[in-house]
């Protein structure tokens, strides 16, 4: 009987141990990479902002962050924030790019009579806003969206009938606003 030759066993040990290495190294980077993401997904931020130039305040309900009026064209600024504070995200999937496409397909869905466009990013400090525009004859909305972990922040910029024209003459203004927004790190830790 012819004897079989079975590899050194440090050879087919070592093949073993490098491939069993790498396997945990590669599955130690993931695990890190998890839990660092995790850890950012629900965290908390406060919003700064700075009220644009001859706005002015104007009384709103405890939903709103603040809601300012342009005495010349009656606009409307409005920012609303939504944070969650939890150990986990409950909506890991709407991050800024989701949620604005949320927006759009609900817009789409449910008001007919509405058009909805998404219009570019703009970097803020500590986030980056998506805008939709949503248009109907004698109303128009442009909302800007940033997701940062359990934070999220809408601001959104509105007139009726006869300001729609003043709209776009204040969009370099608005994204100016946006793009002035901050979210910092909240400290929870004594909750």
């Amino acid at each position: 009987m012819a004897a079989v030759k079975l590899p050194r066993p440090s050879t087919a040990f070592a093949s073993v141990a490098s491939v069993l290495m790498v396997g945990t190294v590669m599955a130690g980077m993931f695990a890190a990479k998890t839990k660092a993401e995790r850890i950012e997904s629900v965290k908390n931020f406060e919003i700064g902002h700075e009220r644009l130039t001859g706005w002015k305040a104007v009384p709103h309900g405890p939903q709103t962050l603040f809601l300012y009026r342009d005495p010349q064209t009656k606009l409307l600024l409005r920012g609303a924030v939504n944070q969650v504070v939890s150990e986990f995200n409950p909506t890991p999937e709407l991050k800024t790019e989701e949620l604005a496409q949320f927006f759009i397909d609900r817009t789409v869905e449910n008001q007919p009579d509405w058009k909805a466009t998404k219009l570019e990013s703009v970097e803020a400090k500590g986030t980056s806003f998506r805008m939709i525009r949503r248009e109907k004859k004698d109303k128009c909305v442009v909302t800007a969206v940033a997701v940062r972990g359990n934070t999220t922040l809408l601001v959104s910029l509105s007139g009726n009938a006869k300001e729609l024209k003043d709209i776009d003459r204040t969009m370099p203004a608005f994204k100016g606003f946006l793009a002035a927004v901050s979210m910092t790190e909240k400290d929870l830790s004594h909750l």
